[in-house]
């Protein structure tokens, strides 16, 4: 507990400095990935702070030269800094709009030129989604977390589509990963992170190549089985919906 409690300040003060340090280095460095190096380092800090040990296991390695779609399921807020530091390629998140209209935090995740999607307006949504494939051509990797949202129970929930478009569209391959442990660090409404062990598993890079419109369900169905697999999670038929 008491670790907890020193993590809190340390998550502001870090966060604080991060915010004021990555305006500067997103003007110096156009393309953010200094920005994305501090975010490594920041991430680093508050897991470190607060105890939180990761286990990475990697069934092949990744290329950091080309751009990946890496799909991962989501537990916990802890979430996000495991996959900076676990993931070994620059990444950018595709968040909330809203996200980035936070003084200093949000306008650090512009300078490093993370990817907004506006959830309320569909046509919006869908101009930010081509936008996100021409970055991703451009060889700009990104994480979405395909359920949408946390997981209620711990339990793997149906994927939204929309992400598997994006990896279509692109042309780039799928990353499933598989988090397991978050959820007891930083539980869903928790203020602080626990001390303990997230286990993050990489698995195979999964091609787009020769998809097209009509195989987002099946692409959908062969992520989620893979990220399933790798949690020790059975997929049913009727979990497979969206």
């Amino acid at each position: 507990m008491l670790r907890s409690l020193l993590a809190l300040p340390v998550f502001v003060v870090a966060t604080l400095i991060g915010s004021l340090l990555a305006y500067p280095l997103g003007l110096a460095n156009r393309s953010g990935d200094l920005v994305l190096t501090l975010a490594r380092v920041w991430s680093r800090v508050l897991l470190g702070s607060a105890g939180v040990k990761l286990r990475v296991t990697a069934r092949a390695p990744l290329d950091p030269k080309r751009p990946y779609v890496v799909m991962a399921n989501h537990l916990s807020m802890v979430d996000i800094f495991a996959i900076f530091v676990a993931v070994p390629v620059p990444l950018r998140f595709i968040a909330k709009k809203q996200l980035g209209n936070i003084p200093l935090f949000g306008w650090a995740m512009r300078a490093g030129r993370f990817i907004f999607i506006d959830r309320q307006n569909a046509t919006s949504a869908r101009r930010s989604i081509d936008a996100a494939a021409d970055r991703i051509r451009q060889g700009c990797s990104v994480v979405i977390f395909p359920e949408g949202t946390r997981s209620r129970d711990g339990k793997l929930a149906a994927f939204k589509k929309g992400g598997f478009h994006l990896a279509i569209n692109s042309g780039a391959e799928v990353v499933p990963v598989a988090i397991r442990g978050s959820r007891e660090i930083m539980p869903r409404g928790a203020v602080f992170m626990r001390a303990g062990v997230v286990d993050i598993e990489i698995g195979e890079p999964i091609s787009t190549a020769g998809l097209g419109p009509n195989d987002r369900q099946k692409l959908l169905e062969q992520v989620r089985t893979r990220v399933a697999d790798m949690l020790g999670e059975d997929v049913s038929t009727e979990s497979k919906q969206t």
